[in-house]
């Protein structure tokens, strides 16, 4: 099932956190890497179907592992390149939010497999949470936020894990909270058993950068 497209899409990605904070108003985390990919500027006619196949085939065997589908594989690659984010990291969030289950439902109301909050799904336009396209298409979307919130400190990556399970604040906020240092915990060890990159969990706040850091995946993306 591929879903209808999202009416979130053309708003871009860097409105994202400023329409959920005036939502929530209203109402009431190392850059990612991405492993080696080995690819070649110079490719072959037909080498990046197989790569992109490749990619997918070894995408799938871990998703499996972690009691996915394969169909999830795809969305959740396709989510990847088109956020920038290694696709191996939105499948571990998605295990730890909901052990791939598209029908989990939490306490205090969050649905589906990235376990998105109503506001997040009232931003992004997202017409049914339990459609597993629509669901990790919007859970990329609002992690991709997230990174760009956060990427010009050097935990990047522990800021925004944080900030997705608590929703973005200072960054006193997102190092101070202990269920927030739970779900990073959770999600960079699965990560970390998948990749050949591992992401050290660095809670202490660290000095910014002198600009923003990109990530190996949107690098590896460039020579597609």
């Amino acid at each position: 099932m591929t879903g209808a497209p999202l009416a979130w899409v053309p708003l871009g990605c860097l409105l994202i956190g400023a329409l959920i904070q005036v939502a929530e108003a209203r109402t009431a985390s190392s850059e990612v890497r991405a492993g080696q990919s080995g690819l070649s500027r110079n490719r072959p006619p037909g080498a990046e179907a197989q790569i992109r196949q490749s990619e997918l085939d070894r995408l799938k065997e871990m998703v499996r592992s972690l009691g996915g589908k394969p169909e999830h594989a795809s969305i959740l690659l396709n989510a990847g390149r088109q956020f920038e984010i290694d696709p191996l990291l939105l499948a571990a969030v998605t295990f730890v939010e909901s052990s791939f289950n598209p029908t989990a439902k939490s306490k205090c109301g969050a649905r589906g497999l990235m376990q998105l909050r109503s506001v997040v799904l009232n931003v992004l336009g997202v017409t049914n949470p339990w459609d597993p396209h629509e669901n990790i298409m919007a859970g990329a979307a609002y992690l991709r936020n997230c990174f760009e919130r956060y990427d010009r400190y050097e935990n990047a990556t522990y800021l925004a894990l944080a900030a997705y399970n608590i929703g973005p604040g200072p960054v006193s906020k997102l190092t101070g909270s202990d269920p927030a240092e739970r779900f990073v915990r959770k999600v960079l060890s699965v990560y970390n058993r998948l990749t050949d990159e591992p992401i050290p969990v660095t809670r202490q706040p660290l000095r910014e950068t002198n600009g923003k850091r990109r990530s190996a995946w949107a690098e590896v993306l460039e020579l597609h």
